[in-house]
């Protein structure tokens, strides 16, 4: 997969996403939050096969999607996507835990741990969670980074 960025002033910028396949992706972030979505077949350069406009809700989602961060098996206990070196934990607010009534920025992070999503019953999914968002029992938090920092963070709970 090859990732090409440009930037585009005035605008924001566009990232140029190119497959095993040849085909493309085209995606511009604006300023604004809007992103546009065009889907190029190999070979073809001028017309898009596809086009898709997006809010920056909706693109957070579907990239909380692509992510892995809205499904994990439950069965596997827990859960952890092996990427080389780096995982992703799936970590419960349960009654009496540390993490209740934390703010995001309050939390010990060791450096190489990064806050994904917070996942809370009856809401949507909160990708990228401001240093304002308050954990509240029933809520999952979906950490990711080295396996030593997110074991290190685990560790601290």
């Amino acid at each position: 997969m090859k990732v090409e960025e440009v930037v585009l002033p005035g605008v924001g910028r566009k990232f140029t996403i190119t497959v095993q396949s040849g085909d493309r992706l085209v995606i511009v972030v604006h300023h604004s939050g809007k992103r546009e979505v065009q889907y190029f077949e190999a070979g073809e350069e001028d017309e898009p096969a596809m086009a898709l406009d997006l809010t920056d809700e909706e693109a957070r989602e579907i990239g909380a999607i692509l992510a892995g961060v809205l499904f994990h098996p439950e069965a596997v206990g827990d859960t952890q996507s092996k990427l080389s070196e780096k995982v992703i934990e799936w970590i419960k607010v349960l009654p009496g835990s540390k993490l209740a009534g934390k703010r995001v920025e309050d939390l010990y992070l060791p450096p190489g741990a990064h806050v994904l999503a917070v996942d809370r019953p009856g809401a949507p999914l909160l990708p990228h969670p401001g240093p304002g968002v308050v954990l509240e029992v029933g809520d999952t938090l979906v950490v990711a980074g080295s396996r030593e920092a997110v074991e290190a963070f685990k560790r601290n709970l």
